[in-house]
């Protein structure tokens, strides 16, 4: 028995038929499937996820060909189609075993080199802007089994993000134009105030990379020296070190912004709040400083959109760059600006979420090369962001404008230096360098907040009529085009076939811009009236279909327009009953709660501390503010949850696994680092005692990585019992010591019959053959549709001259393979034995 056929064991594995009818091959699964049916665990798993209509589904893993049977069983969804990904050797046995037959065109399985080419013949663009691309694991990829699903997930899912982000791009997002309405009566004043208001002088930019804290201790010497830029996400840390940043930078709309950039609301009002217009906007309407907008006040044309300058993406820190350069520094340092991971897997900088909830334990197959060399993991959004900061490097820097990123383990960015902190030469800046550029930004009276907001209400009363008078066409158009086709399908009526087209045209002249802004808003609706598996054929039929569809999603995109715009006009009303002395507090207290706004109530009271109400009315806005502090504090957040879920031992076991099947030895050492510094794992012995295994068998010390093993085996209830024993059992037949092999493969058959064969197999090599038998026997009983271990127990039967037992398994296997080759060749074997028996010796 050699090494190379005993690693075979953590392959796919025999096939099994559980009481239910479902057939699966053991190892994939082990024992899911044992006591409850695949429809149940499927019903329970998958039934309200996996089944929609118009989405490209992309599942790692097929459950031995139960998942996609259950697909087709349950019916193809319209519109949908479904890729299953397997490992090559997994999906090669599941088609031996004829577990994939007989599939709708609708399902694919395939393999993580040809997946992409499949997904582009179901047109995985199309899908894409539909936001209809849906990504799951099957049973046996969450479970882990083998360490081939948990690559395969990684791979799969980095590739997914990277067309996701190339296809989606440039279409845009409704959720940018709801955040423009949400944030339109905070958006006052343009962020091009300070165009050039700090020329000669020199900035730091504080980004969220591991390297940022690095840096304090240097920073807060020569505060006095510098203007001072931060990314929101990183407020927590600098009130922790003590530095308040001159200028706060944030762009996101995704709610989540508001967890990770919630500290910020804790600076004090010397900080200018520069923001995206389209902004998470509960950061915005609960800052109390002054705050530059960047951007469009409104998504369409308008007076009110004066002349700005736009945010530059992917990231913050690519806005916060290019505002730098706006401003007119000299020179531009960055610190956190690594977009990489640190050696042991830190994403970011200490403090944070991310680095609380310990290092990503993913495979990352993105390196980039940093300053000192050195090539370090990166993902998807960082590597697009690096590409940005290049292309805004070269333009800043043909400019006689200095970048300096002051880390050495940050990624290398072409006109970008990397010159170290003790090196770095500046001036004192003088304090009227600081308020003279500031004085630019005006004060808002309580005068010029009330012009502000009448314009915007004014503004907005004026589209919600057109949007309106829009939405009417669209129901006017609707019901013509139900009305024109008779009832076999072909229009009847081209009077009214010519009014629809009039209605047309009045939607692209007369109401140009709204028009535009409805398509806009609701692009991926309109991009499903084609579902991308549509005929190309067109009849009557089809047409009236079609026209239905476009009409109602003008229809529905205009009356959520019309929805948001009224919104945000109560929300602009509100804003300005905060300017009285005596307001409408009910009407207040109910935006307030509304928008999550909490902070409101106290930003109110401070504006009007000679206001007067009653003692009810001073428990609500107690309230209001008890809810405010309770954001600040509140832990248990769905962010944080998923980012531990990155960090969780399963992937770490994967991890650690797959490191040492590629002989990544720094990798390795750099993980163990970084797991025993990740303060969120109580039992960290058993998986740095199976590092230290893996590091020491990668270094050829294979005693040392013996006695690692053997302590791994020894600990109570350890979670890597099978890792180590089948390790020691390798080393063991590479050692030659067959003995010490089968004790681990005995004690393998504890954890699963899959090593049944093994040990029969060795115990037939030392000798025990009453123990090959009841092993070979033990895992029939456990897999009986396993013919290949029948053929080697028939084999064992004939080697030791059991002729009876023999007879008895070949009739058994030729009842069910009447033409099984290796039986009939077992059975003349065995009769040739017999008739040499027959045969008297030669007598001499």
């Amino acid at each position: 028995m050699t090494t190379a056929n005993f690693t075979k064991a953590s392959a796919a594995g025999t096939l099994k038929t559980n009481a239910f009818g479902d057939r699966y091959l053991y190892n994939i699964n082990r024992g899911s499937f044992d006591r409850v049916n695949a429809q149940a665990i499927f019903d329970a798993e998958f039934s309200q996820s996996l089944l929609q209509e118009d989405t490209l589904y992309i599942i790692i893993g097929t459950d031995s060909g139960l998942l996609p049977k259950y697909v087709q069983q349950q019916g193809i969804p319209v519109g949908s189609r479904f890729i299953f990904i397997e490992p090559d050797s997994i999906l090669e046995q599941l088609h031996q075993n004829q577990l994939l037959d007989d599939l709708p065109p609708e399902i694919v399985c395939t393999t993580a080199s040809k997946w992409e080419d499949h997904a582009n013949t179901f047109k995985i663009r199309e899908y894409s802007y539909m936001n209809g691309i849906k990504s799951f694991n099957a049973i046996c990829t969450q479970q882990g089994v083998l360490d081939d699903y948990a690559e395969l997930s990684w791979t799969i899912n980095e590739t997914l993000n990277i067309l996701h982000f190339r296809y989606n791009v440039a279409i845009g997002c409704e959720l940018f134009i709801v955040r423009q309405l949400e944030n339109i009566a905070e958006n006052i004043l343009p962020v091009t105030l300070m165009a050039n208001a700090y020329q000669g002088k020199t900035v730091i930019i504080l980004a969220g990379g591991p390297s940022l804290t690095t840096v304090f201790p240097w920073l807060l010497d020569n505060r006095h020296k510098l203007i001072v830029f931060s990314v929101s996400r990183i407020s927590r840390q600098l009130i922790t070190a003590g530095i308040e940043p001159d200028f706060v930078f944030s762009v996101d709309p995704q709610d989540v912004n508001l967890h990770v950039s919630r500290e910020m609301l804790l600076f004090s009002d010397k900080t200018i709040f520069i923001n995206g217009y389209h902004i998470q906007p509960a950061l915005l309407n609960q800052w109390h400083g002054q705050s530059l907008y960047m951007g469009p006040r409104l998504p369409w044309t308008s007076d009110l959109n004066i002349e700005n300058i736009g945010s530059t993406g992917p990231t913050v820190t690519n806005s916060a760059l290019s505002i730098a350069h706006y401003f007119g520094f000299s020179k531009i340092l960055l610190a956190g600006f690594d977009l990489c991971f640190t050696k042991d897997g830190i994403t970011h900088a200490i403090g944070s979420d991310e680095q609380l909830a310990g290092p990503k334990y993913d495979l990352i197959p993105l390196q980039v090369e940093t300053y000192s060399g050195e090539f370090r993991p990166t993902r998807q959004d960082y590597y697009a962001a690096l590409l940005t900061l290049a292309k805004q490097a070269e333009i800043i820097s043909s400019e006689h404008c200095e970048i300096i990123n002051l880390a050495p383990f940050a990624a290398k960015v072409e006109h970008i230096a990397h010159i170290p902190t003790s090196e770095i030469i500046m001036p004192d800046l003088q304090a009227d360098d600081i308020a003279s550029a500031k004085q630019r930004i005006p004060q808002l009276t309580c005068t010029a907040l009330n012009k502000h907001y009448q314009a915007v209400i004014d503004e907005l009363e004026k589209a919600d009529f057109q949007i309106k008078a829009l939405a009417k066409l669209a129901k006017m158009a609707l019901d013509i085009n139900q009305r024109m086709y008779n009832s076999e399908g072909r229009i009847e009526n081209y009077k009214e076939k010519r009014e629809l087209d009039s209605i047309e045209k009045r939607l692209n002249k007369k109401y140009k811009h709204y028009s535009k802004l409805v398509k806009q808003f609701g692009l991926r609706h309109f991009i499903k009236i084609s579902s991308p598996h549509d005929s190309d054929d067109c009849n009557a039929e089809k047409a009236k279909k079609l026209g239905s569809i476009y009409y109602q999603t003008y229809q529905s995109g205009a009356t959520t327009l019309s929805t948001l715009i009224n919104t945000a006009i109560t929300r602009t009303k509100a804003r300005q009953e905060e300017l009285k002395e005596m307001p409408d507090i009910s009407f207040l207290l109910e935006q307030w709660n509304q928008d999550k706004s909490y902070r409101r109530a106290e930003i109110w009271l401070t504006k009007h501390p000679s206001a007067q109400y009653s003692e009810q009315t001073a428990s609500a806005l107690q309230a209001m503010q008890d809810q405010f502090n309770q954001v600040l504090i509140n832990q248990d957040t769905a962010f944080k949850a998923n980012t531990a879920k990155h960090s969780t031992l399963p992937i770490l076991k994967s991890k650690i696994s797959l490191l040492f099947k590629h002989k990544k030895i720094d990798d390795l050492k750099n993980l163990k680092t970084g797991f025993i510094n990740n303060p969120n794992h109580e039992n960290k012995e058993p998986y740095l005692l199976l590092i230290d295994a893996y590091l020491a068998e990668l270094e050829n010390d294979l005693e040392t990585a013996l006695t690692h093993y053997d302590s791994i085996i020894n600990l109570d209830q350890s979670p890597l019992l099978e890792e180590a024993l089948l390790r020691i059992a390798s080393i063991s037949l590479e050692q030659h010591n067959q003995k010490n092999a089968l004790l681990a493969m005995d004690c393998l058959t504890q954890v699963s019959p899959i090593y049944l064969p093994y040990k029969a197999e060795l115990a037939r090599i030392l000798g025990d053959f009453i123990l090959a038998i009841d092993s070979y026997n033990a895992y029939i009983n456990f897999f009986p549709e396993d013919i290949l271990n029948k053929l080697k127990l028939t084999a064992l039967y004939i080697d030791i001259k059991v002729y009876e037992a023999a007879e008895l398994m070949l009739e058994h296997l030729l009842q069910i393979a009447p033409d099984l080759e290796s039986a009939i060749g077992l059975k003349n074997q065995l009769a040739k034995i017999k008739r040499e028996q027959l045969i008297p010796s030669p007598t001499n």
